[in-house]
């Protein structure tokens, strides 16, 4: 009988949560949660030097962001000390590993190499050999007491009774010494399974150039849980048709190690926005609201004058035309703002041509006796309008979108001006026709 699984992901706390390193969370945590196993969170913190308290929290907001809750831990390596320290003895009194003095480091542990092969059947690329004549003997235990990656690795994994490895193919050449480390030891040998890595879209390894890396700047850019989540679980794997939005859940049933590509992924950044569009879009307006506050907040904009009816309706006007949460700052701030920033190519393109003066002019007159301001009054008085000067509706349509927003592009004109009220309207128009008319 086939013990149950248990699974780890053990991140350096050097830095971020690298979009990599959250892949291979996710893999690790749907492995764990289709077999109803265990997946068990170990920070890797033996490197003193470049280990911090900062970016350990970081790690752990990001996987809490994300909601890969795990079941126990995190175990702390740097508090494991007397655990390894344990296994290094137990080496050293099975003439396994030995003593080697370095001038400048002091004396530290080698780990001895049996010369031979080593091979293991890789769940993802099938079996690797390594000739061991190839592979020094190597330390496990620095002259500071502290273990090695590959030593501490293996005993922790022995220790919780890991049963599978996901992690990057960069860890292949880990393999074989972490093998022959848990031979030594007496511990069984997990499966291994090696994940290609995630390349920019160019072809490259992923990195700053290609944008945004790690999933604390994807939160703060208002990229939405679901959509990573869903996103990195498809660099690399597929659930076996061409359904391309998945619930948790429906990873959960469907993820399998059998279906992970033996080749690296490419990052799509244009893929990545459509879909967080996509979950914006169907998220209900209230639960939108609510994680747009933080960027409104960031932002500085007023939110004492205004109302949660009128939040509504401008959330619900724009919802469609954003990529992340941090774009309704950008699309709407005209309407929390006192003033406008035109955009001078599209002065000129609406502004500079013949007849606008007067259409807006005509607008202006014709607005301002409007009493309700409502999108149904506002429709009929502006298209009268476009109807008596015979002319299109979006001739008129346009030049007035400049005036009040600043630039071309903006939702419906109608629920537009209706938002933004007859008074600000108005001054805004009159802003326009004596600047630019």
């Amino acid at each position: 009988m086939e013990s149950k699984v248990t699974v780890r992901f053990p991140p350096s706390p050097t830095g971020f949560l690298h979009i990599g390193g959250a892949r291979t969370a996710l893999y690790n945590w749907l492995f764990a949660r289709h077999h109803d196993g265990k997946f068990i969170l170990r920070i890797e913190d033996t490197d003193q030097l470049r280990s911090s308290e900062e970016a350990t929290q970081t790690i752990l907001d990001s996987l809490t962001w994300l909601g890969l809750d795990w079941d126990e831990g995190p175990y702390y390596q740097s508090n494991r000390l007397n655990i390894y320290q344990e296994y290094v003895d137990k080496l050293l009194k099975e003439g396994k590993a030995s003593y080697v003095d370095d001038p400048e480091k002091g004396r530290a542990v080698s780990f001895k190499i049996k010369e031979g092969t080593i091979d293991f059947d890789d769940l993802i690329h099938g079996n690797i050999s390594f000739d061991t004549s190839l592979i020094k003997d190597f330390v496990i235990q620095k002259a500071d007491g502290f273990p090695s990656y590959n030593f501490a690795c293996v005993v922790d994994d022995g220790v919780m009774e890991i049963t599978h490895v996901i992690r990057g193919d960069d860890h292949i050449s880990n393999t074989p010494r972490q093998i022959a480390l848990y031979k030594a030891l007496g511990f069984d040998i997990p499966k291994f399974a090696h994940i290609p890595m995630i390349l920019g879209e160019d072809g490259t390894r992923l990195s700053k150039r290609h944008g945004a890396t790690s999933v604390t700047e994807y939160h703060e850019r208002g990229y939405l849980p679901e959509t990573i989540i869903n996103f990195i679980a498809l660099l690399g794997w597929s659930p076996g048709d061409d359904q391309e939005f998945l619930t948790r859940q429906e990873m959960i049933e469907k993820f399998s190690l059998k279906r992970v590509n033996k080749t690296s992924a490419r990052f799509d950044n244009v893929k990545l926005d459509w879909m967080n569009g996509k979950y914006i879009m169907d998220m209900p307006t209230k639960s939108l609201i609510e994680k747009l506050y933080p960027y409104i907040e960031k932002a500085g904009f007023d939110t004492e004058s205004i109302s949660d009816e009128w939040l509504y309706k401008l959330a619900e006007l724009y919802k469609e035309r954003l990529k992340t949460l941090s774009d309704f700052v950008t699309q709407t701030s005209p309407f929390f703002s006192d003033k406008v920033v035109y955009d001078s190519v599209t002065v000129e393109k609406f502004f500079k041509k013949d007849g606008v003066s007067s259409l807006l002019r005509d607008a202006y007159k014709r607005l301002s006796e409007i009493e309700s301001f409502s999108v149904e009054e506002l429709e009929t008085c502006l298209r009268a309008i476009a109807t008596e000067h015979g002319i299109g509706f979006g001739k008129l349509a346009q030049p007035i979108r400049v005036a009040v927003i600043g630039k071309g592009a903006s939702a419906g004109i109608f629920e537009t001006l209706e938002l933004l009220g007859k008074e600000k309207t108005l001054k805004r128009l009159g802003h326009a026709i004596n600047t630019f008319l």
